[in-house]
């Protein structure tokens, strides 16, 4: 208004009218923009909760067995060398004896509903503390949280008798014995993951050797010699 000399009413009305007319204008341009702001982090918010959720259950996919729905080998190698570190605890290894039998006598489609009833009976066997896993063809290993021997040797003898139980069925209705051979070691507080599987799989090729659909537990690391 100096600049131009315009110390009248004009320039008063300019001064006073103009912020008038503008602000709301602005005021409306600047609210539109922080709700398009507010809105687009609302949607970055909810993508990054779905890739999170995207991510959490590819990773759960990806430690599972995709037949059975149990841990995988190096998944469950994950699971017990964590879990030892917080609580005691013991490794089974189950061996389904004569599957290649039951695979050549009834064809793959049996072969394989053999073994998720396996699976299922084992799971139904365990405490909420313990877990299985699917390792091999037709072998799994479980984590019990406990290193009390006749605990061990208990669990594993109620999981050979409760698969010994299971009604297996062809489609054409005929019966399919399944039996188990077990291995264990009690104790998992020394040496390597390795190392149990190792003597665990010893006692389980010593069941094989006895006449299978039988346990074999080792007590102990030092005694595993």
């Amino acid at each position: 208004m100096m600049a131009n000399d315009m110390h009248d009413t004009r320039g008063y009305m300019i001064a006073t009218i103009c912020p008038l007319v503008i602000s709301p204008a602005i005021s409306f341009m600047v609210f539109r923009q922080s709700e398009k702001l507010r809105l687009t982090l609302e949607k970055l918010n909810q993508v990054m909760h779905e890739l999170e959720i995207t991510n959490a259950k590819l990773f759960e996919k990806s430690s599972r067995d995709s037949m059975t729905g149990l841990l995988n080998r190096e998944a469950f190698f994950n699971y017990i060398e964590d879990a030892r570190a917080r609580r005691t605890g013991s490794l089974l290894i189950i061996d389904a004896d004569h599957f290649k039998k039951i695979n050549d006598m009834h064809g793959h489609y049996n072969d394989d509903g053999a073994l998720m009833a396996i699976a299922q009976c084992i799971t139904g066997c365990i405490g909420k503390d313990d877990s299985t896993a699917r390792i091999g063809g037709e072998e799994f290993a479980v984590f019990l949280a406990t290193d009390d021997e006749n605990n061990v040797k208990s669990i594993a003898e109620t999981i050979r008798a409760a698969v010994n139980r299971i009604e297996f069925r062809t489609p054409e209705n005929e019966r399919v014995p399944l039996s188990v051979s077990i291995g264990g070691i009690v104790g998992l507080a020394n040496g390597t993951i390795a190392d149990h599987f190792q003597i665990a799989d010893r006692r389980l090729y010593e069941a094989k050797r006895n006449g299978r659909n039988c346990v074999f537990i080792q007590s102990s690391m030092k005694s595993a010699a």
